[in-house]
């Protein structure tokens, strides 16, 4: 439920608000989208699509005329493509033109960036060079790496961390670490993963700046026959960003995944105790963050998702080792309960935030309703 909502909703259940206003009311805070938002909306969504669509429309096309087309001819349409589309951006990136299509350059730099993994991968593919597929994306990340810091948009962050994910996860499925034995390569493999997104993670959240926002006086002459009323409201954390989500997802995976992995791995148990270790330093990191500092519902279901998976996984270990049938009878009763508690406590966590922004003190003009 959005704050314009809870604040109308909060307003409403203190007898501060006419119901007959609630329309005049719902309208002003932009509780419904306008046609203006809708508008935006789509134009921001289909140039999006449209983009993605149009770079991969280049790759099938090629994939679909292999036979009918020569190398040369590969070549010339994946590099023209890409000469087309780095000199357009230089094209709007003239003062007069920058800041008006700020989007639009922004997507042709991420069309940039596929087209060049196209263009390695063209390369690979025509001339068999044996290589690791580990060095395309390693690559792949480093060419596009002055494009991704200069472009400053989140989905090309995105696109770079997963290119940088999948050459670590190529590279060390295929590389032997040298200073750790070969019993301990698999822990110590999801280990650099699971570090290198909490790092990203932590980088992600000092990047974006979370600024508090506070509701504004939104109810000016609500009440346009009588006088107004003026609302202070108590500021509030405002949510993440979109991209914080879904690098925090992934850090939640690859922290989970090195606290479950030496569950049926009778491995060395410092191994075992270093990985629940980092774990629980993770678990005590997000709660930290996301309830101490602010609080975030999806965050904190990242964190209860994690420890529910933990727990479970563990204790199957314990009561699953004669596979007996009372032992999958408790397991089925410990996940309800750890679930049944975890809903419990975000929803109490949810009731606090809506308490907190809710508008605290109104302060009414000189007039009586009604």
């Amino acid at each position: 439920m959005s704050q314009a909502r809870r604040t109308i909703e909060q307003l409403l259940h203190q007898g501060l608000l006419p119901l007959k206003n609630t329309e005049a009311a719902a309208t002003h805070l932009e509780v419904y989208p306008s046609k203006r938002t809708w508008l935006d909306f789509f134009n921001k969504a289909l140039l999006i699509i449209g983009a993605v669509a149009l770079v991969l429309s280049l790759v099938f096309f090629i994939a679909y005329n292999w036979q009918n087309i020569g190398k040369m001819g590969k070549f010339a349409l994946v590099e023209g493509a890409l000469v087309i589309t780095i000199a357009l951006y230089v094209a709007l990136s003239f003062r007069q033109l920058r800041q008006r299509f700020q989007l639009i350059r922004q997507l042709l730099l991420l069309i940039a960036s596929i087209i060049t993994g196209s263009l390695l991968a063209l390369f690979g593919q025509m001339y068999q060079t044996g290589a690791d597929t580990w060095q395309l994306f390693f690559g792949w990340a480093i060419l596009i790496t002055p494009w991704v810091v200069i472009a400053r948009f989140p989905a090309l962050w995105l696109l770079w961390l997963g290119l940088i994910n999948a050459f670590l996860l190529l590279y060390l499925d295929v590389a032997n670490l040298q200073f750790i034995k070969y019993s301990l390569q698999n822990i110590s493999q999801v280990a650099i993963l699971a570090l290198f997104n909490f790092i990203a993670f932590y980088s992600w959240l000092i990047g974006f700046d979370n600024k508090t926002s506070s509701i504004p006086y939104l109810f000016h002459r609500i009440n346009v026959k009588k006088s107004t009323a003026q609302i202070n409201s108590a500021q509030t954390n405002s949510s993440l960003h979109w991209s914080t989500y879904v690098v925090g997802f992934l850090s939640t995976f690859f922290m989970t995944y090195l606290a479950i992995v030496t569950v049926f791995d009778n491995g060395n148990i410092w191994a075992t105790l270093i990985a629940t270790l980092l774990w629980l330093g993770w678990c005590g990191f997000m709660l930290w963050q996301f309830y101490q500092r602010r609080l975030d519902l999806l965050m904190l279901t990242y964190l209860s998702f994690s420890i529910i998976t933990v727990v479970m996984f563990w204790v199957g270990k314990w009561l699953l080792e004669g596979f007996e049938a009372g032992g999958f009878l408790i397991l089925a009763l410990l996940l309800i309960g750890m679930s049944s508690s975890a809903v419990m406590w975000l929803r109490k966590i949810a009731r606090i935030k809506n308490d907190d922004t809710a508008p605290h003190t109104v302060i009414k003009g000189n007039s009586d309703e009604q």
